[in-house]
């Protein structure tokens, strides 16, 4: 039988679905980072919040998803056996990324050519031309296969006695969290010296520069369910892992932000790669931070929102689907608004929530397509 629903977990995946839809939508109004469109580049303290905002994200965001699907990978192997888990992996997981590759990446590179005056094409004539093919934000779709087939092949190749092992690794104490912390954040560092933040393997996206924390993490999913880690983090231990998550992200990092020269308009090179104390300083607060949130967001949400009505219920079975098709709907949406003029901070704080909205409202039509439902 399938484990029990874990509510807590639907909402906070609702909840981090949400964060992917904001961090691109900020990146279209000025936020660091590459995305489809961009409308705007922000300098100096006017930068500061945009950037808080996506270095915040990035420091746990993806993590915390690799940490989750490790999670619920372990009881679908046990439960459906390597033959089926194989073939349930392949459709829920590859299916999208053919979708995606061949459909949603040309219409939204297709968009955002458009809207430059760069193509007189036809949408269908821009398909024939072989133009906008790529994998965008489903580079984690694609991780997750990868992850769960090297999962797999562990599995297979070990012994049964070994895989069973259960309740016999106890939640690890906050020193040992740390530690583990730091040296992500150390490990992140040395691969950022020949691999700076923004850096991608093509055509696939994987963005190595993150990928310590991203293997690293979707390790403990696998432990945390054969030990039941998830239901042992206490609300108020939580709440001290996320307090000093605030520490971090708003005394800290402005902190690195000024000595970096960054508010002065000075160069990032030095903070996202190399041999610097810069890259150095922020690859072990990125991953300090990140842990901190991953456990104060774990344990506030079994506390205060393990619970769904009606409306939490269809946002979180339409998560996967938003996630999906949201990059050329936050476009479209971009370039519907683009002759508005106000500030690009204000701009995205007043339509970050119609993005919200509308990429949710179509995420539950599309899953209601035929054959989509189980895919979706």
């Amino acid at each position: 039988m399938p484990p029990p629903r874990l509510l807590f977990i639907d909402n906070l995946r609702t909840f981090l679905i949400s964060l992917v839809l904001l961090h691109h939508l900020s990146i279209t109004y000025g936020a660091a980072g590459s995305w489809y469109y961009n409308e705007a580049r922000l300098e100096g303290l006017d930068f500061l919040p945009m950037l808080l905002f996506v270095v915040t994200n990035q420091s746990f965001f993806m993590g915390l998803f690799f940490l989750i699907s490790a999670y619920f990978t372990v009881p679908s192997l046990d439960r459906k056996g390597a033959g089926k888990f194989l073939k349930d992996r392949l459709i829920r997981l590859g299916i999208p990324i053919l979708i995606f590759f061949f459909v949603l990446s040309p219409l939204t590179v297709f968009l955002a050519v458009r809207a430059g005056g760069n193509t007189d094409l036809s949408f269908l004539n821009f398909l024939r031309e072989g133009r906008g093919f790529g994998f965008g934000p489903m580079w984690f779709v694609e991780a997750l296969l990868l992850f769960s087939l090297v999962y797999l092949a562990v599995r297979y190749f070990s012994s049964k006695k070994t895989a069973e092992t259960s309740n016999s690794i106890p939640l690890p104490k906050d020193g040992i969290i740390l530690l583990f912390a730091l040296g992500m954040g150390l490990l992140s560092f040395v691969v950022r010296i020949w691999l700076p933040v923004g850096w991608s393997l093509q055509p696939f996206g994987f963005q190595f520069p993150h990928f310590v924390q991203y293997i690293s993490l979707f390790m403990v999913g696998l432990v945390a369910y054969r030990n039941n880690w998830l239901e042992q983090i206490s609300f108020q231990r939580g709440i001290r892992w996320f307090v000093a998550a605030q520490g971090l992200i708003f005394i800290v990092f402005p902190a690195l932000f000024f000595l970096s020269g960054l508010a002065t308009g000075g160069s990032s090179d030095a903070f996202v790669g190399g041999f610097h104390w810069q890259s150095l300083s922020y690859s072990v607060w990125e991953q300090v931070t990140g842990v901190s949130l991953i456990m104060g967001l774990i344990a506030i949400f079994r506390k205060r929102w393990n619970l769904q009505g009606t409306t939490a219920r269809r946002l979180s079975d339409s998560a996967y689907a938003a996630y999906l098709i949201h990059p050329p709907i936050l476009v479209g949406i971009a370039l519907v608004f683009r002759d508005m003029h106000l500030h690009p901070i204000f701009k995205f704080v007043l339509l970050a929530p119609l993005a919200w909205l509308f990429v949710f409202f179509l995420a539950n039509l599309v899953r209601k397509l035929p054959g989509l439902r189980k895919v979706l």
